[in-house]
């Protein structure tokens, strides 16, 4: 069951509508010069899946409707920080089918805004009168390892070894989808070893950056934006340990030759590393699906929703389709 579904089907409470409700409540002043941007942002808030993560286990573990409410905003709009930050640093020009914050309100603005949306976030989780202060350390935590991995992807300038884009991968994409469910787990009293969750957490962020990196090759008619920015892609590390030509491409990929990149990307798309990659999403689905069973049993149907997203991503042959999934 998706976290959508499970929301849905839990009587006297929408908790889609109230989140959107609250984040009207909790929008910068109306004097604010940073009120246009926020109203901005939220006129398309995406699939809010790390809220519906956040809701769909604080459901399942009886947390009440306030703190639930509270804790899913939380972890939403950290989430939305990173993204408008990240927006920043890839000059990535659109988000959700409109321009980005920082192409439409400037650079200055991007910033603000989402430094605002962590100071918000903070305050949100700090309400839990019991929990507050772990909840805003769980919150620091995946902020500062999101923030690692982001940062470990940009400077990333030499053909990742697959362990190297492991950690990134997992550190990009793992910190805030754990922290929901663990919150609301924190939240409810829940003291069950929830290692296994972050494990199958890891492993569903791998498959899903597994994907998008296949996605990003292929096809070769599309100008690969990884290849281009020398970024950490599973498809690129591949071929530069075993594909033909491997020690050619790695000399290419270390310079600034952009000229050949087409004829790489062709070379990658066309080549058995993709069936390669393809068998690791595989495997790592097939061992988060071997964990669910292992995680404490009011979350196994909240992680074999994670589970199910992921896979239903990985099914996608266009990459701005599956991206909207999780994103």
């Amino acid at each position: 069951m998706s976290p959508a579904r499970f929301i849905k089907a839990t009587d006297g409470f929408n908790g889609l509508a109230e989140l959107e409700l609250l984040y009207k409540r909790e929008m910068p002043n109306a004097q604010s010069t940073l009120a246009p941007a926020a109203r901005y942002h939220f006129k398309n808030p995406g699939k809010s899946f790390r809220a519906q993560l956040a809701l769909t286990s604080g459901i399942s573990l009886g947390l009440n409707q306030q703190d639930n409410l509270h804790w899913a905003a939380a972890c939403e709009l950290l989430h939305n920080a990173s993204l408008i930050h990240d927006d920043i640093s890839d000059a990535s020009t659109h988000r959700r089918g409109q321009e980005s914050i920082h192409e439409h309100f400037g650079a200055d603005m991007a910033l603000c805004l989402g430094d605002w949306m962590v100071a918000k976030a903070f305050e949100l989780g700090a309400r839990n009168s019991r929990y507050g202060g772990r909840l805003v350390a769980l919150l620091a935590q995946a902020m500062q390892e999101t923030c690692s991995g982001q940062i470990s992807d940009i400077t990333q300038r030499e053909c990742a070894e697959l362990d190297d884009w492991q950690r990134i991968a997992k550190g990009k994409t793992a910190p805030l989808l754990i922290a929901p469910i663990k919150g609301a787990a924190i939240a409810a009293g829940l003291d069950a070893e929830l290692q296994s969750l972050e494990k199958l957490v890891g492993f569903c962020g791998l498959a899903y950056q597994g994907r998008n990196d296949i996605d990003d090759i292929i096809p070769s008619s599309r100008r690969s934006s990884d290849l281009d920015g020398r970024k950490p892609n599973l498809v690129v590390s591949l071929f530069a340990q075993h594909g033909p030509s491997c020690e050619e491409f790695k000399r290419w990929y270390q310079s600034d030759d952009a000229s050949k990149l087409g004829h790489w990307q062709k070379r990658i798309a066309t080549s058995d590393v993709i069936l390669q990659a393809n068998q690791s999403v595989d495997f790592w689905l097939a061992q988060a699906d071997q964990l669910i069973l292992s995680v404490p049993p009011q979350l196994q149907s909240v992680t074999a929703g994670i589970v199910a997203s992921v896979k239903g991503t990985t099914k996608s042959t266009n990459p701005i389709k599956h991206q909207g999934q999780i994103a």
